[in-house]
């Protein structure tokens, strides 16, 4: 409580009426009118005592007065039953000041002294109530940022370790070489990539999303469908409900790609489902669309850059872009392509990329026995 007083008439009476006894009264502040008016302009959750005479005789103060005053909860002012001046003052000023709770004539009757004294305990204890939801607020709003940086810190280990000792994936299946390459990014979310071959067909899954439920979700999802006849467009499509449902509880909506790549064994043709930002190149014939299906041909080698590669290979300090870097350099092999394209993101970058990266590559084996 705050005592604005010039006058040091209110203090005693206050006192005299046994509002020393209340806990709102402890650790009072009594203040002159130049003291109040030099306080800084901030919120404060108490409530102001005025002496009104005290008001009247600093005019050159009074608007200063005013704007301190609006920084409190609220304001109660005090004046002399005969003092007609400033019972005037008080209620021209109540037309535009909304902090005014009351106006007191002194000297007051003790039932009115007893229902000022109620009032301002109703407005302690409320006071009181919100600092402790506050102290609350704050010790959990702590926990919780201790709790998401031990999380941020675990993820990014795993990642570390994950690129450590996954950097690179090599298959065969029928006549085809696959190989990948992951590095680790910054931030929420991640990608991951999944090989696996059905009846007469392969399926490459590639995932990019920002956020680690998303993720995980779909890790999940993508479990539950290898353990039956998967198929690629109803995936695709449950996938898409997922990150629907999941960002629906969220304010900030979280970027999220899923893209399934079908190879027909026996044909040699591909064939995508979903939409990304993915992209596929095919080292003899340039960048290759999968609006329809497209024709391997014996010893044709593709690349599949993800979202997250062809984001860092722009943010990067490399002044070409990918389709003249591959033509530049048709003469290396496809594992020695692999390693080249993650040194040009990776220069410069002290440990982790701006965002999570993977590169796919296909050849096609000359002499496997593929049917025509």
């Amino acid at each position: 409580m705050v005592i604005v007083d010039d006058r040091n008439v209110l203090t005693g009476q206050l006192e005299d009426k046994g509002l020393h006894l209340h806990d709102f009264y402890e650790g009072h502040e009594v203040m002159s009118m130049a003291e109040f008016c030099k306080l800084p302009l901030q919120r404060r959750a108490d409530v102001l005592l005025v002496d009104t005479s005290s008001v009247l005789a600093r005019p050159e103060l009074q608007e200063s007065f005013k704007t301190v005053l609006n920084t409190f909860l609220g304001v109660v002012f005090f004046h002399e039953h005969q003092n007609q001046a400033a019972q005037t003052w008080v209620q021209d000023q109540a037309a535009f000041l909304t902090k005014i709770l009351g106006e007191c004539s002194l000297p007051m009757a003790q039932l009115q002294w007893t229902m000022l004294s109620n009032q301002l305990q109703f407005f302690w204890t409320v006071l009181e109530e919100q600092k402790s939801l506050q102290k609350s607020m704050t010790k959990f709003s702590l926990e919780l940022d201790q709790v998401l940086q031990t999380a941020e810190w675990e993820m990014a280990k795993a990642k570390k370790i994950h690129e450590t000792l996954i950097p690179k994936r090599t298959d065969e299946i029928k006549g085809v070489n696959f190989i990948n390459k992951y590095a680790a990014g910054d931030g929420g979310g991640g990608e991951f990539y999944d090989l696996f071959q059905g009846q007469g067909k392969v399926y490459q899954i590639l995932v990019s999303s920002q956020s680690y439920l998303i993720s995980s979700s779909l890790m999940g999802l993508l479990n539950l469908h290898k353990q039956k006849d998967f198929s690629p467009a109803a995936f695709v499509a449950e996938s898409k409900n997922e990150i629907a449902t999941i960002n629906s509880a969220k304010k900030n909506k979280s970027e999220a790609e899923v893209m399934v790549i079908e190879m027909d064994q026996g044909h040699l043709t591909l064939k995508s489902y979903g939409s990304s930002k993915s992209e596929l190149f095919s080292r003899s014939h340039g960048k290759v669309s999968l609006e329809t299906e497209y024709q391997l041909e014996r010893g044709e080698k593709i690349i599949v850059f993800s979202p997250g590669f062809l984001f860092n290979w722009k943010e990067s300090e490399l002044k070409e872009d990918v389709t003249k870097y591959l033509n530049s350099h048709q003469h290396l092999g496809q594992q020695e392509l692999l390693m080249e394209l993650f040194f040009k993101i990776s220069h410069n970058k002290t440990e982790f990329l701006k965002r999570d990266a993977t590169v796919v590559m296909m050849e096609v084996n000359r002499h496997g026995m593929h049917q025509v």
